[in-house]
């Protein structure tokens, strides 16, 4: 079936760079990380040191996916069976799974209605004697407070991770997202400002933290660092510290996120000058509002662009009707428009007690989980729609068409 064309601009871009970076992959006989010297560093390597350069910050290891790096987090943080990890109650699932995975207990926490990241003024009431972590979650682009919530975490001696899927290169104050917690995560799947099609990073300033977090990547293996290498020789090697699995990113997929670096800049100042004009445009829309940003979010990129709107307004419609009739309008689907998540415990997507890999006294049971209340969270998916990034790319005149079509609707 033929590509049905859009105005609107696509998102990966796909340009003939990005082609001749995979195509030297393979004519380089390395496909993987755990494959051979062939002459030159791997492309995952290659990777970690020029984003952790980029993100001002020590350590990063790259990993398959955003999950599979919480998970390493968790692990290298020894987080395991007996221990509570505070998140929100609104974000992508992934957050609450890789709790999960490691057997420890995702405690929920609800959100702060204007950022729609955790509330901190609520985390204090959810530690216990059984609390090893937060996972502060960045939304959209937009940043927890990392100021409370490290201050609770010092309060009570507890490990932070920065659960930056959405958040690549956004600012705290002078820190990048990711760098001032214990651990930072990251995600490249397909739909973020930073992709692979699936993919993750973490990094961290402790070098302990960072040796075992290799080693969890990579079953058990770290990089060799003291010799030089022949064609043909491995550049990881057995270290045991600690138990790991496979969870390393082919060559092929850290050659295109090196490609997509060289425009992740540029591609975010065009987001944010339109997402500015976007947003004067829709302040003049009646029932529409939009998610702030905390004061010392100095700098924000944009993984979506969240929308909120009054119901009542809007012919008590809700966001998922919301999101069908928009688009109608402009011509999109789903993966680049739609209703904003459900909270955690209300999402059919979480639904733990139906794994039997997990411990009953942290899976549960269905009863306990749904009835669990965050209104704040659950209101999101509601009264919230989600335009993806890519969007911000396209042309101030596909900006107007939204505009009037969500005019139209009101």
């Amino acid at each position: 079936m033929p590509k049905k064309e859009t105005t609107w601009t696509e998102w990966p871009i796909i340009n003939d760079d990005l082609l001749l970076a995979l195509e030297n992959v393979i004519r380089n006989r390395r496909w993987a990380l755990t494959g051979y010297w062939s002459g030159h560093e791997s492309y995952n390597r290659i990777f970690e040191k020029t984003f952790a350069e980029k993100n001002e910050i020590s350590y990063c290891t790259t990993v398959t996916s955003g999950s599979t790096a919480l998970m390493c987090a968790l692990e290298a943080l020894g987080i395991g069976i007996g221990d509570q990890v505070i998140i929100p109650a609104l974000t992508w699932v992934a957050t609450a799974t890789a709790v999960l995975n490691v057997n420890a207990e995702p405690v929920l926490v609800d959100v702060d209605p204007k950022t729609y990241c955790i509330d901190p003024d609520l985390i204090e009431q959810a530690i216990s004697n059984k609390t090893k972590a937060i996972i502060a979650v960045h939304l959209c682009g937009t940043m927890a407070d990392m100021d409370k919530i490290m201050h609770i975490a010092g309060k009570y001696n507890i490990k932070v991770i920065e659960d930056n899927a959405q958040t690549h290169f956004s600012k705290w104050k002078d820190k990048y997202a990711g760098t001032i917690g214990d651990i930072g995560t990251f995600s490249f799947q397909q739909g973020k400002i930073l992709t692979s099609g699936e993919g993750g990073a973490v990094v961290t300033d402790n070098y302990d933290l960072y040796m075992k977090i290799q080693q969890l990547r990579c079953d058990a293996r770290a990089y060799v660092d003291h010799r030089n290498f022949n064609y043909g020789d491995m550049e990881v090697e057995a270290v045991g510290s600690i138990h790991g699995t496979n969870y390393n990113l082919s060559e092929f997929q850290a050659a295109i996120l090196l490609e997509q670096l060289k425009y992740v800049d540029s591609q975010n100042c065009l987001r944010n000058d339109n997402a500015k004009y976007l947003t004067n445009k829709l302040k003049e829309i009646n029932g529409i509002s939009l998610v702030e940003s905390y004061e010392n979010n100095t700098y924000q990129t944009y993984y979506g662009y969240p929308i909120k709107f009054d119901s009542k307004v809007f012919k008590n419609i809700n966001a998922e009707e919301m999101t069908r009739i928009l688009s109608q309008e402009i011509g999109l689907g789903s993966f680049y428009l739609h209703a904003f998540y459900p909270a955690i415990h209300k999402s059919p997507l979480f639904c733990p007690w139906r794994n039997k890999r997990y411990l009953s006294n942290i899976s549960r049971d269905e009863e306990y989980w749904r009835s669990l209340s965050y209104p704040i969270a659950e209101s999101a998916n509601k009264s919230v729609i989600f335009l993806l990034h890519s969007l911000l790319l396209s042309d101030r005149k596909n900006l107007d068409m939204l505009v009037d079509s969500i005019s139209k609707i009101r």
